[in-house]
């Protein structure tokens, strides 16, 4: 299974979607930018998407929900054993009201991994984050940004958040917004 992410205005991804409607394609709101997520076995219908291929999946995307999408940039000699390293783990997330699905996607073109996971809404992911079970889950993270990280990643990784409906059509404290 692959995963194809293509970013831009949330009118034009909505746009997208319309078009290839028959795909099983999800916009992701995330304010200014928004991302419309690919899933599919074969090819994509997006001209330059980052291309993910699943190498680890709990759960399946359900309609609707709170995306968190990491970005963990990995130097290419050190890239299996990331990999390896996140697929032997034990995930403490996967037990917490509220998840959904994770994905592991290793980049097609790029050195660039992503971490996927949904949850029901904001309120049940930043229950997860604030616990201490983040930094045993996400260990390549640090909690500062004078920690220091570890020599497989090239840049420090980085979180992003997304909801399934857009953002000022939905009240700001509600978990059902996304």
């Amino acid at each position: 299974m692959y995963i194809y992410l293509a970013t831009g205005t949330a009118d034009f991804m909505e746009h997208l979607q319309a078009k290839y409607k028959k795909e099983n394609m999800t916009v992701l709101y995330g304010g200014q930018q928004s991302v419309l997520m690919h899933v599919t076995e074969g090819k994509t219908k997006f001209a330059t998407p980052q291309s993910f291929e699943v190498v680890e999946a709990v759960g399946e995307f359900e309609p609707g929900g709170f995306y968190a999408i990491t970005y963990v940039d990995i130097f290419e000699d050190s890239q299996l054993s990331f990999e390896n390293r996140l697929k032997s783990k034990s995930f403490h997330f996967i037990n917490e009201p509220g998840f959904i699905a994770y994905k592991l996607l290793k980049p097609i073109k790029s050195t660039v991994f992503a971490i996927i996971q949904q949850w029901t809404g904001p309120n049940s992911y930043q229950v997860w984050r604030d616990s201490a079970d983040y930094a045993v889950d996400f260990d390549f993270m640090g909690t500062h940004e004078t920690d220091r990280r570890p020599t497989t990643l090239a840049v420090a990784p980085y979180t992003k958040l997304y909801g399934t409906a857009p953002v000022e059509e939905a009240e700001e404290d509600s978990d059902d917004r996304f």
